[in-house]
């Protein structure tokens, strides 16, 4: 409200805005007042007035702007509110609640005195779905928006909001899995195609790869550790287990899916490397042998080092010269540079270096 104060015999110059629910009106008037006691009865009756306004607009900001009355100009009777804040969900009362039907709502006190007094005096009138004590809240079914106002009008409330469903998140398909065309293809069990994992180890228990129990086949995984500590069937670092998802994770409505996800190709595990990352050529050397021996077609090894080694070379023409039907994929690494690493860059048929690509 604006008021122009003019000289003696004082007067005054009044100018109001008001907005209805539904519809927007603008009254102007321009009264011409002596002071008196006219004046000042119209003068309380206005402040009454504004106070009563303010406080029920109060009230209605606590079901949040999309609950109240709607705004018929750039910002309405609301404070102005940048962008963010309007769309950001987290905002208590915020804009993404529907205040539909009978639903649950989260009703949270404005302290822990109010929400005492309200668990003392009312709880027994209300159906309480679940309380939220640590933070002076209850979770309460009430039948329509409008008994959800009625909440939020109370002075001893601070917010109302629905108690929105929350659903897990979907299964995921890799971008990777639709580059190489992956569920175009279907692996032909029994054709005696088998994969083996030089990496850390591989976790047999993780819910979204295959076992032996779940699927019934003793020989699905089976693994090999050169090293006096530590199992193959547990992954003390965890690189193993990725790999291992991003070639054979089930298609089970978690996780991802892998590029067979089917639980039907059998897998061999070489732990060539320890629970801490890192092993040595030796280790992965008796890894890649056993992989051989085990029958696997392709090896994986998502591993590497800066030099080559003559006996991993001696081992790689040994199974050239024999005729071994097997091809080993290994990482380029990770430098995005020119640089070789090993085992991907010796000079082999047998191997193929594998670097990456993005989404596009």
């Amino acid at each position: 409200h604006s008021f122009s104060l003019q000289s003696h015999p004082l007067q005054y110059q009044r100018t109001a805005k008001h907005k209805a629910t539904n519809n927007s009106f603008h009254s102007r008037f321009e009264p011409q007042m002596y002071f008196g006691k006219t004046a000042i009865s119209t003068l309380c009756l206005f402040n009454f007035v504004s106070f009563a306004v303010a406080d029920k607009l109060l009230r209605n900001r606590k079901l949040g702007p999309s609950n109240g009355p709607p705004d018929n100009g750039p910002h309405g009777n609301r404070p102005h509110r940048n962008k963010d804040e309007e769309d950001d969900p987290r905002r208590p009362g915020g804009p993404n609640l529907d205040f539909g039907q009978e639903a649950d709502y989260i009703v949270v006190f404005k302290d822990e005195s109010s929400h005492s007094s309200f668990s003392q005096n009312e709880m027994a009138t209300v159906n309480s779905v679940r309380h939220l004590n640590f933070m002076n809240g209850e979770v309460i079914k009430l039948p329509n928006a409008q008994a959800a106002q009625q909440w939020a009008e109370r002075d001893d409330v601070l917010f109302v909001e629905k108690d929105q469903e929350v659903r897990k998140l979907a299964e995921e398909v890799p971008y990777g899995i639709n580059l190489v065309e992956a569920l175009n293809i279907d692996y032909v069990a029994g054709s005696g195609v088998k994969a083996c994992i030089i990496d850390t180890g591989y976790a047999l228990n993780h819910p979204d790869l295959p076992n032996n129990i779940n699927y019934n086949n003793d020989n699905l995984i089976t693994g090999f550790n050169p090293y006096d500590s530590g199992d193959w069937s547990v992954d003390g670092d965890g690189h193993g287990t990725h790999v291992a998802g991003t070639m054979a994770a089930v298609g089970n409505n978690i996780g991802v899916v892998g590029v067979t996800s089917k639980a039907n190709m059998p897998l061999h595990i070489g732990k060539g490397l320890e629970d801490n990352g890192s092993g040595t050529t030796s280790g992965v050397l008796a890894a890649m042998r056993d992989c051989v021996q085990s029958g696997a077609k392709v090896i994986n090894m998502s591993l590497g080092g800066a030099g080559p080694s003559a006996s991993v070379q001696a081992f790689l023409t040994q199974l050239e010269n024999d005729g071994t039907d097997v091809l080993i994929v290994a990482a380029a690494g990770n430098g995005g540079d020119a640089s070789y690493s090993f085992p991907a860059s010796y000079d082999s048929p047998l191997v193929m270096s594998v670097a990456a690509v993005n989404s596009n």
